[in-house]
């Protein structure tokens, strides 16, 4: 009796559309390649039937055989890993024995056996795609191909058609596949009001991109990977920027959010180096507190004034209230002061590889897990409160590369206040740095004199004040400035 192993999601047709295929989890090398044996829950056969595994680099050609010797039997050939074509970058084609009984190879690329069905398109293949009439396709499998220049579709298909090389549903309103090797700029025909998930993922070439009016759904990552897009406009319809959507749109110099926007999801700019600043509109109600990790050019985020929920303080992104720091941009350098009355940093400073210096106010009672974490260039830490904030060492977990910010960064406490933050405790993360102790208030002396010839007054943070009292920088007629302590 087989033994039910695990859920498969591979390249087969010989299984019905509601059987559940099953693999074995040992693979054994046959040849150049590995195998596994599988089956399907209604496969009532005694034959031996094994997937070709992606378990090594794939080759320039991949040979698929018909049959193979198994265990003292004979199996047949009738799956292929479908990681080939995802991970293999530099197959071009794939070649299948003629016996084969599951899987053909037309032009280098894989189908059934009947070639209804196309499974698979190398990565490395060069040349375009002509969809034939009710062509049995996932068109996920022709995403994010960097050398696929065109697609097209007989004019009689009911599933797809295609303008201009690339490729939508039907009744044109869905673009699903842009090729990721067409070049230059690009304009989405009117009509069109979804741009489906991933759909022009890995287009290399893409310089420019226009989309119309009538466009109202950016589905997750549907620019992804798009490197040399330098421009792109959001329609007023749309709603929602969805996770990753913008990733590693290296060459992205500015965006625009217009006021539909509500949403921002995960990672949604994720390593656009270029993309200096951000405005986030009154309409952006709920961001993922992911949503703009990675960002590492970023340098500001500004906020508009009457968002009911964000704002912006020498930009960085705080709640409404100020009570907490959101995220400060990951291309931030030199020195941060946290404003006061902020009270939780949560993953605040997370990947901010190029800030030197923080300082934290004596409001903040909470510092969630990976706040400090990728912080590689932080050396000083100046806290303002006698009491450390308790917290876990996830709060600086080391980054991918093992780096550990207590061996290279100074923690600066009020003085009088060393013993406790060096205090070994599993809640007290802070005894992990070198500790020193520090004057606060930076005040050596204190003067009664009422003759400052004050012009102006500012808080510690470098906000301008009239407060008639309490500590102080402030400036004088002659130039100078002087921190005092205002009773």
């Amino acid at each position: 009796m087989k033994r039910l192993l695990f859920l498969a999601c591979c390249l087969c047709t010989m299984a019905s559309a509601s059987a559940e295929i099953y693999y074995s989890t040992a693979a054994t090398k046959v040849g150049d390649h590995y195998y596994t044996e599988f089956w399907d829950s209604e496969d009532e056969s005694d034959d031996v039937r094994v997937m070709l595994m992606h378990w090594q680099a794939a080759p320039d050609t991949l040979f698929v055989p018909a049959t193979i010797e198994w265990q003292g039997k004979m199996a047949y050939v009738d799956m292929v890993d479908e990681s080939f074509f995802q991970l293999g970058d530099n197959m071009k084609a794939v070649v299948v024995d003629a016996d084969n009984r599951s899987l053909s190879g037309i032009d280098g690329v894989l189908f059934s056996k009947d070639g209804t069905q196309l499974l698979g398109w190398p990565m490395a293949k060069a040349g375009a795609l002509t969809i034939r009439k009710n062509l049995n396709l996932d068109y996920s499998l022709l995403i994010n191909r960097p050398l696929l220049t065109g697609i097209e579709v007989e004019a009689d298909d009911t599933r797809f058609s295609s303008r201009d090389g690339v490729l939508f549903s039907k009744d044109g309103t869905q673009l699903l596949v842009y090729p990721a090797g067409k070049e230059g700029p690009y304009s989405v025909p009117q009509g069109v009001t979804t741009i489906t998930w991933r759909a022009f993922e890995g287009s290399g070439h893409l310089t420019e991109l226009h989309l119309p009016e009538t466009v109202r759904e950016l589905e997750h990552a549907a620019f992804h990977g798009c490197t040399q897009m330098q421009q792109i406009n959001i329609p007023s319809g749309v709603d929602s920027l969805h996770s990753e959507l913008f990733a590693q749109c290296k060459s992205l110099v500015s965006l625009d959010i217009p006021s539909t926007v509500s949403y921002l999801g995960h990672n949604v700019f994720w390593d656009c180096n270029s993309l200096k600043t951000i405005n986030i509109p009154t309409s952006v109600t709920k961001m993922e507190y992911d949503a703009l990790w990675y960002d590492y050019g970023m340098t500001d985020i500004e906020v508009d004034e009457d968002n009911p929920v964000y704002k912006s303080i020498d930009g960085i992104l705080y709640t409404k209230d100020g009570t907490q720091l959101l995220h400060c941009p990951c291309g931030r350098t030199g020195s941060v002061t946290i404003a006061e009355g902020t009270a939780v940093l949560d993953h605040s400073f997370y990947c901010c590889e190029s800030l030197e210096k923080v300082v934290i106010p004596a409001s903040v009672d909470s510092i969630s897990e990976l706040t400090f974490t990728n912080c590689k260039s932080l050396r000083s830490i100046y806290s303002q409160r006698k009491e450390p904030v308790p917290g876990k060492v996830y709060v600086f977990w080391p980054s991918e590369d093992n780096f550990w910010l207590p061996s290279k960064c100074t923690v600066y406490v009020p003085q009088g206040s060393k013993d406790k933050y060096q205090r070994q405790d599993d809640n007290n993360w802070w005894s992990n740095f070198q500790i020193e102790e520090y004057n606060v208030t930076g005040i050596s002396e204190v003067s009664t004199s009422g003759d400052h010839s004050i012009v102006s007054r500012y808080t510690l943070d470098g906000r301008q004040t009239t407060g008639k009292r309490g500590l102080q920088i402030v400036r004088q007629k002659d130039g100078t400035t002087r921190k005092v302590i205002v009773k």
